[in-house]
Order: C-alpha cells, then structure tokens, then sequence
C-alpha cells in the first residue's frame, strides 16, 4: 500500500512539474525579444529580420526587438548569442559566417556552431549574387568572358566588397575556369559601383537590387546570376551553375538560439516561422531582395543543409588552400 501510495505521489509530482514548464512554455514570451543583427542597420539581413520582427510581434502581441552587434566579421553578434541564457529572449539571424565559415578563417572564432547554437527557422534558403560587366567588355556570358580572361592573363580585374564570402566568389571562380583575374576589395558597395561604372574594372560580384537600376540604363550588363536555378527576376540570365555545374556560393539566413532554448519555445516559433515564410505576399518581398525561401524547414533537414553547405565550402576552402588566421 505504501509502495502504490509512494508511486501516485511520484507521478503527480511528475505531472505538476511537467504542467508548470508546458505553462512556462505558452507564456513565451512575456517580454521583449531581443533579436540580434551582425550587420548595420540599412544592410539585407537587417531589412529581412526587422520584416521578420514585425510579423513575428503580430503572432505574439510582443516586441522582437532588432540590434544591430557589428565587427570582427560578425563574430561580436555571435559571441552575444551564445553567452546569452537559453530562455529564448535572445535570438539571432545567423548565417554562413556562424553556421559554415568562420572555422575556416579564424583558429579560434570563440564558439562552435553546434555546441552552442539550435536552428530554430530558415529566414532564407538562398540569396543571388550576380556577374555584371561594364558595356564595354565584348562578354555576353560567363563562358565569353572567361574565354576574354584567358586571352589576356592578369588582364581582366573584377571588384568584389570586402566579405569573406563574396571574396571567395571571385578566387573560386578563378579556379575553376583556369583564369588569372585580377580581384580587387573594396570598403563599400559605393565604391565597387564607381569603379565598375567608370571602366576601372570589367565586372563586379553584386546583389540584383544593387544592379537593377544601371542594368536598366544600360551601365552594366549581366552575364550570370548564382544560385539553384535562374532568377525569376531575370530569367533570361543563365545561372553560374550552367557553367560550373553545382556551383553556388549564396548565402543562407538562420534563426537560431543558444544551445539549451526550451522546445516548448521552438517548435511553436517554428510554425509560426513557416505560416510566415509560406504568406505570398511575404515571399514577394523577399523576391524583390533577391532572397528566396519556402517554409521555415525543421531542425533536422536545416542541420542537413548546413551539412551540405560545410561540404560546399570545404572543398573551396581547401582548393584554394586558404588557412585559419
């Protein structure tokens, strides 16, 4: 009798606690979230994760909070999310600096992905970048303009912004196509588009919004856009991929938490993350950016692409034997 007597006092017990965090879990969030950028106020993934906060705010009648932690190649931001207590009011959009390359370019970048981050939601499953060339290069493909590059080795320079990613755009097609172009970085994007514009340099690496406006009037010509598939916006533009088959070095954008967040807060963040990502008109403005996404995925198939990205990235990484500073 005592035995049966101890059991449903152990099992209530059980019950209660389990009851108090499901409780806990519903109240999410109680306060303001804060939800941390690694790039300035102004940028893309600053745009996307204040459209984001603002439907997320909707969903829970509470403030999600945008703040911008800039420098040391986004690692700041990063340091920020992983040091924060895992009660889900601190999340962040991380991509592939955190996810997949700051291993390769830092010997101790203060954190590691997996240990100390959870995926929670896909903000985007691919952004474009774009070849553009100045009207005066007799190039009206990728495949033309390689053939020119090997025409007049050392000869050919093209403009890229100073970040990791799109640095390794150029170096890795380079590679690929057995060229010697001339790279060259620039601060700003200001700066990029007045070289390419004034002919200093034949072509540049850049977003389709960046482009749009001198594609229009003629300045700039595209001859190829990265990414699966051809850009809607473009369809015309044959994607790098055509050329190089499986190239795409586009970026990707996470939600994600410090190690230890709750379930109970995830997986409904989760759901609301894909009526979100899934709302048509949602997805038109993300089109507009150039970004593209279809539903928030799972935990699961968002670490597989990760996987995916760090294979990608390992063998670019290691070709051009690039080492761990």
């Amino acid at each position: 009798m005592f035995e049966s007597i101890l059991l449903r006092a152990v099992v209530a017990l059980a019950l209660s606690v389990a009851a108090v965090g499901q409780a806990g879990a519903q109240a999410w969030p109680a306060k303001p979230v804060r939800f941390i950028v690694s790039t300035p106020a102004g940028t893309s993934p600053d745009l996307i994760a204040r459209m984001l906060s603002e439907r997320l705010a909707r969903q829970y009648g509470q403030s999600f909070l945008v703040e911008n932690i800039t420098g040391a190649g986004g690692t700041l931001a990063t340091h920020a999310l992983v040091k924060a207590p895992p009660d889900g009011y601190t999340l962040m959009f991380t991509g592939m600096g955190a996810w997949v390359i700051d291993p390769y370019m830092m010997k101790n970048p203060g954190y590691d992905a997996d240990r100390d981050m959870v995926p929670i939601g896909m903000i985007y499953e691919q952004d474009r970048l774009s070849i553009a060339v100045h009207p005066d290069v007799p190039a009206k493909t990728l495949p033309e303009l390689i053939t020119l590059a090997k025409s007049q080795p050392g000869k050919i320079s093209y403009g890229v912004t100073n970040v990791v990613l799109l640095i390794m755009v150029g170096r890795w097609i380079n590679k690929l196509a057995d060229t010697d172009m001339v790279g060259v970085a620039y601060k700003t994007a200001g700066q990029q588009m007045q070289d390419i514009l004034a002919g200093r340099i034949q072509w540049i690496v850049a977003a389709p919004p960046q482009l749009e406006n001198f594609v229009k009037a003629g300045k700039v010509r595209i001859v190829a856009v990265d990414g699966v598939g051809r850009y809607p916006a473009w369809p015309d533009v044959p994607a790098i991929g055509e050329t190089f088959p499986g190239y795409r070095t586009s970026g990707m954008g996470i939600l994600s938490g410090p190690r230890g967040i709750p379930a109970g807060i995830t997986q409904p963040l989760n759901a609301v993350m894909d009526r979100i990502n899934r709302d048509t008109e949602y997805q038109q403005r993300l089109l507009s950016m150039s970004f593209s996404v279809n539903g928030a995925g799972t935990s699961d198939s968002i670490m597989a692409f990760i996987r995916e990205r760090r294979q990608y990235w390992n063998t670019i990484f290691k070709t051009l034997n690039v080492q761990p500073e």
